[in-house]
């Protein structure tokens, strides 16, 4: 690029042709000259503009350099604490001028807003439970909704995210609805052969994934069209669940495995033994960990992907009752409220909650659904005269259960409705063998009832919903038989109940 200044200088020399050829072109060349004082013909406008930018950018760096050196000078005997110390406040009074300028009163941002989302942001990374929001919702009278077809048979699983549910059924219908108007936008039959047993969708609603008895797994999009079709499971695919924030799927079958899925590649990823019996239910949350309960091997494993580990609790103590105990044949359902707290449902109807911390149940609340009603003689024998003792009443087993993710809020299922529940924490002193405070302090767990809403039928799957409008929906599939079989019939319509629960106001 030539340099303006030399094209000045050489531009006011003497022209060829001598003084008498310049001289007679002087009147014809006076504007030409001016001009080209100010610019040569060869140079372009853009490459002056470089020039002015180069001239400009070193005077900005050198004034740069300058405060850099005197910063240097200033801070040379500064600590490496000094220094964080002193980029951090300069990095508060930086976000409070940013926030002055919006015309917001900075420390009431600080207080209610920056502090609180640090403290959730540190809370979900480390997966504790932080959410405290059960005691702000009216959960007397919610707005009730049900949701149905014509020839709908009895509903096996329940997933949704934002306002959209998807439901199955034994009629081997995958069936897409709008929470908010109760309508069903789309519905897809015919590639399961058996019935469809459960349902999972990811955080983003980008995937469907369904498991049934014929073994197979099928991946959907939004719109209902298959994907792929997953058939390396041995047995019936009793449970899926997506890891939160990913399209990392885990399934639990009949063939007492779980496998692993990428759903990014739609591949096959692994597969984790250990269980003794079919795995009835799965849960997952933003860990690469996955919990399962195993059903009449009455275990709940925790299987730590990355580190190719699993931890172990063992259930099977038995449940107090009125006057007898009921033993604790099979742990049905699992479900986890933080990477640290879980709580499970099993067959003599107890409710239980764990940490991570103990092999025992910190808490359980036994009979959780009451006991079933007294079977008349007409019902259990087939005698006219001579009726045998009647059998005893039996507990009200739980069939499902759901968290809201790092929140205290938890919902079971049985075949009398659903039930909320939510998780109070507590800090206490420990104390030693002789009743004298050691000065430390923990946390200590327990369930209390919030809410229990009765439903006609057998809840078969349930789905908390959380819409962002100060609303959450608690979404219970209900039928009038069990997923798993016809042994029991109740005068219900199948269909999905939506119980949109509102905050209190103030």
């Amino acid at each position: 690029m030539s340099d303006p200044f030399f094209s000045r200088k050489r531009k006011r020399g003497p022209a060829r042709g001598g003084r008498a050829a310049q001289l007679s072109r002087a009147p014809e060349r006076s504007n030409e000259i001016e001009d080209e004082e100010i610019t040569d013909p060869e140079t372009s406008d853009e490459e002056m503009q470089e020039a002015g930018s180069a001239d400009t950018h070193t005077e900005a760096e050198s004034e740069e350099e300058s405060g850099d050196e005197n910063d240097e000078a200033e801070f040379a005997n500064e600590s490496a604490a000094d220094k964080r110390r002193r980029l951090a406040q300069q990095y508060i009074e930086n976000l409070q001028n940013e926030i002055d300028s919006t015309g917001f009163d900075a420390r009431d941002v600080d207080k209610d807003i920056l502090a609180a989302r640090l403290k959730e942001d540190v809370a979900e990374v480390q997966g504790r439970l932080y959410r405290f929001i059960a005691p702000s919702f009216a959960f007397l009278r919610p707005a009730r909704k049900f949701l149905s077809y014509k020839t709908m048979l009895t509903p096996t699983g329940i997933a949704g995210a934002d306002n959209t549910l998807y439901t199955v059924s034994k009629d081997r219908i995958l069936s897409k609805w709008d929470a908010t108007s109760g309508k069903r936008l789309k519905f897809k039959r015919g590639d399961h052969d058996k019935e469809i047993v459960c349902i999972a969708v990811s955080f983003d609603g980008k995937f469907v994934a369904t498991g049934g008895k014929d073994r197979k797994i099928n991946i959907y999009n939004p719109e209902l069209d298959l994907l792929k079709t997953f058939t390396q499971h041995r047995d019936s695919v009793l449970c899926l669940s997506f890891r939160r924030g990913t399209h990392q799927l885990y399934s639990g079958s009949a063939d007492r495995t779980v496998k692993s899925w990428s759903l990014d590649a739609l591949s096959y990823v692994e597969t984790l033994f250990g269980h003794q019996d079919a795995i009835s239910d799965i849960s997952a949350l933003a860990q690469e960990r996955c919990i399962t309960a195993g059903s009449r091997d009455r275990t709940v494993r925790i299987w730590k992907i990355v580190e190719e580990s699993q931890l172990i609790f063992r259930g099977g103590g038995p449940g107090s009752g009125h006057r007898v105990k009921f033993v604790e044949g099979s742990i049905d359902a699992v479900a986890m409220v933080d990477h640290h707290i879980f709580v499970t449902g099993s067959d003599n109807g107890t409710l239980s909650l764990w940490t991570l911390q103990r092999k025992k149940p910190v808490y359980s609340v036994h009979l959780a659904h009451g006991l079933d009603t007294l079977l008349t003689p007409q019902e259990y024998t087939a005698e006219k005269e001579h009726f045998p003792t009647p059998p005893k009443q039996q507990p009200r087993w739980i069939t499902c259960l759901a968290t809201l993710a790092y929140a205290d809020i938890v919902v079971s299922g049985s075949w009398n409705g659903v039930k909320v529940w939510r998780v109070v924490t507590q800090d206490t002193t420990r104390i030693d063998v002789d009743g004298v405070a050691t000065g430390g302090a923990r946390k200590q767990y327990s369930l209390e009832p919030v809410a229990a809403f009765k439903l006609p039928g057998v809840v078969n799957g349930v789905k908390i919903l959380e819409n962002g409008n100060g609303e959450i929906r608690i979404c219970a599939a209900v039928g009038r038989e069990l997923r798993g079989g016809r042994w029991m019939e109740r005068d219900a319509k199948n269909g999905v109940h939506v119980l949109t629960i509102q905050k209190k106001s103030g």
